[in-house]
């Protein structure tokens, strides 16, 4: 390698990069419920957008994205296909124009399928993280979470 500087620069990356354990992390723990919700159907990130909607009594867009921390295009086709398996509805709010997100009965009914799978996963990834991991995760990311504010609709 003729960059001796570049190498190093690689391996302080590769070593002490914060981003780059998050998503290793992510990716990790991601699969652990997604292995365990696909025999029902549903994926992580679905059932933490009806999660959300379930909670809210119904929401727009923005406010799931801003929730979740989520792009819009990845928004856009998770909601895609819980229109397709007629897990939510989307209803115009009068006269804003704005779309707002329900959960169907379906829906519903897919989530608490789901629920002992979650569950299992839950315990799955605090086997994998360890009780200190788990907490410290938990206390980490507090801030990021607003769902302690969120008034029900």
């Amino acid at each position: 390698m003729k960059n001796s500087n570049l190498r190093k620069q690689a391996e302080l990356i590769s070593r002490d990069c914060i981003a780059v354990r998050v998503r290793l992390l992510n990716r990790i723990i991601t699969n652990i419920y997604d292995t365990a919700m696909r025999p029902y159907g549903i994926s992580l990130n679905q059932a933490s957008i009806l999660t959300i909607i379930l909670i809210t009594g119904g929401a727009r867009y923005g406010d799931i994205c801003r929730i979740l921390h989520m792009e819009k295009s990845t928004l856009s086709r998770n909601i895609e296909r819980m229109k397709k398996n007629n897990w939510i509805d989307s209803i115009k709010e009068g006269g804003s124009g704005f779309a707002v997100v329900k959960i169907t009965p379906k829906g519903e009914s897919v989530l608490e399928k789901a629920y002992l799978a979650w569950a299992k996963a839950q315990d799955d990834t605090l086997s994998c993280l360890g009780r200190d991991g788990a907490n410290a995760l938990m206390k980490l990311t507090e801030r990021f979470w607003p769902m302690g504010t969120i008034q029900n609709k």
